[in-house]
């Protein structure tokens, strides 16, 4: 049995309004060795770094039948990848996007199920995934744009997209409750305290918005950071330099993470063109090895970021990092090496291994575990003599928890084709979207080679659909004294949101009859225009 005693549907059914039927399929793939995050500093070697993929799709019956036998239409769906190092677990958003029918779902509330499913998707990721002594830290970058998961999507009317700002403040608050699981870092006044964090874990958020200053960032945090200790912060204006890199002085194109479709990766290749060539190389150009022409240090790095085509042009993108220390990591030390450090920490209290759930496996082996759910650990497929071997070079860079596979668990390829049919279908109206629908589900449950992958989840807050079931009151306002919010904020509590794009029009309520709401108005023929002059 795993030792993380946690269910993603469980903890979906805790957050969904109760009766609120969603069913979800989590595909997962088997990690794979792949590109080390972060280019090596001159005269090391790159890092050993394995990769496996998690899409999660949540779909809905909008019918009468309450037992699930209805066609289903997505409503929903993200990607997250998750690299792990030696000395490092990094949980990647690569992909979310909405459909734009999750208002066939006729008892949801005016609260975001997507944000709640977001939250408790990633929540589940980074529970499974926590190793003793070793941090962990969700990354993801916010840029908006019309359909990311969904072709066509953009065309449903009902699919509200948030714009740049509304999309920046959607991730935080998304994230901000994972945050407030563990415990603030101590203060730079409260060094003395450094021997009680090692028992328990703590975490602190960053945000980075490329062309905005410290002020302007601050507008982006959740609205739970105006209650933070001012000593003791849980948002910062920052990049967790000391917690993703052991060498802080490094060279920068060494010190920022490399993922795909992003836009400082894709600033990162463009200056290493700038890099010496090494085999003109000089007593002169050797001094300067790894270091580009233009770019000096990390700081003029994220300034030029503001100038990139991706960050400019009236738009905004938000690159946003969680960083979880966990306990026997001292949070203000900067992140242990490979070689050093893990050996002090791994019997550090509260942190457990998984011995058999983490060895590697081949593709082959892991089609005879079916959903990857078995109770027994067991079960999981003895590691080959090769990957035994390639894992004692590697140290512990491969890690994969048995609770953290998903209902259907598939080869890099199948995920790959899985992914890739998804989006090649059509989603830009009713009728093509259940079928498109239809169409991913069976091909997941093929590859799987299960009749039907998947589970439904019942929700079960009753706080939640108490507060969506409440009357509304309808005020009478004085339509001379209403002022409207701004949009990037009204939006973030719709209940369907795409996230990507610009915003679409919203209807707005008509406002009442100046009669209504009591102000005085003068009949026309009382009114005298001045004389022109």
């Amino acid at each position: 049995m795993s030792k993380v005693g946690v269910e993603l549907g469980d903890l979906l059914a805790k957050v969904l309004p109760t009766d609120v039927k969603v069913t979800i399929r989590h595909v997962s793939s088997t990690p794979a060795a792949t590109t080390a995050l972060f280019a090596p500093s001159p005269g090391e070697q790159l890092e050993p770094t394995f990769c496996e993929n998690h899409f999660l799709s949540a779909s809905v019956t909008p019918t009468d039948k309450s037992d699930g036998d209805g066609p289903e239409i997505i409503i929903f769906g993200i990607e997250v990848l998750v690299y792990t190092t030696a000395h490092l677990t990094i949980i990647f958003v690569s992909k979310a996007d909405s459909t734009g029918h999750l208002h066939l779902l006729n008892a949801a509330p005016k609260s975001s199920i997507l944000r709640e499913i977001t939250n408790s998707f990633l929540s589940f990721l980074v529970q499974t995934h926590q190793r003793p002594g070793v941090r962990l830290v969700v990354s993801l970058f916010a840029r908006s744009q019309n359909q990311y998961l969904f072709p066509g999507s953009i065309e449903i009317p009902e699919k509200h997209v948030l714009d740049d700002r509304g999309l920046i403040k959607w991730w935080c608050r998304a994230l901000d409750p994972i945050l407030r699981k563990y415990e603030p870092e101590s203060g730079s006044q409260e060094q003395e305290k450094k021997h009680e964090e090692s028992a328990h874990s703590s975490a602190t958020a960053y945000l980075i918005v490329p062309g905005c200053d410290r002020f302007e960032t601050r507008g982006f945090f959740p609205p739970t950071a105006k209650s933070d200790d001012k000593d003791r912060p849980r948002w910062l204006n920052a990049y967790p330099l000391r917690q993703l890199c052991s060498k802080p002085d490094a060279p920068p194109r060494s010190l920022v993470p490399r993922f795909p479709d992003d836009p400082k990766t894709r600033f990162l290749i463009d200056l290493d063109d700038e890099l010496p060539d090494p085999e003109s190389q000089t007593s002169e150009s050797a001094e300067s090895a790894g270091q580009w022409r233009s770019v000096k240090s990390l700081e003029q790095f994220w300034e030029m970021m503001s100038f990139r085509q991706e960050c400019s042009a009236g738009r905004l993108v938000g690159f946003l990092w969680l960083v979880i220390n966990p306990p026997g990591v001292v949070n203000t030390n900067p992140m242990l090496s490979t070689k050093a450090g893990l050996t002090e920490v791994k019997d550090a209290p509260g942190t457990e291994t998984e011995s058999a759930s983490n060895a590697p496996v081949s593709s082959e082996q892991v089609q005879t575990t079916g959903a990857g759910k078995e109770s027994d650990d067991t079960t999981a497929p003895a590691a080959s003599e090769q990957a035994k071997s390639q894992q004692a070079n590697d140290g512990s860079a491969f890690s994969w928890p048995q609770a953290s596979r998903g209902h259907a668990v598939l080869s890099e390829e199948d995920y790959k084709a899985a992914t890739n049919f998804l989006l090649g279908q059509d989603f830009s109206d009713e009728e093509v979207s259940f079928a498109s629908t239809k169409a991913f589900n069976d091909k997941v449950a093929a590859l799987a080679d299960e009749l039907w992958v998947g589970q439904l989840v019942v929700g079960k807050n009753a706080e939640e659909k108490s507060t969506a079931s409440a009357p509304a009151l309808t005020p009478i306002t004085n339509t001379l004294l209403v002022r409207k919010r701004k949009k990037d904020e009204g939006a973030i509590a719709e209940s369907d949101q795409a996230l990507g794009g610009p915003s679409q029009p919203q209807p707005q309520s008509q406002p009442q009859p100046a009669q209504d709401a009591g102000v005085n108005v003068l009949q026309a023929n009382l009114i005298r225009k001045k004389k022109k002059t």
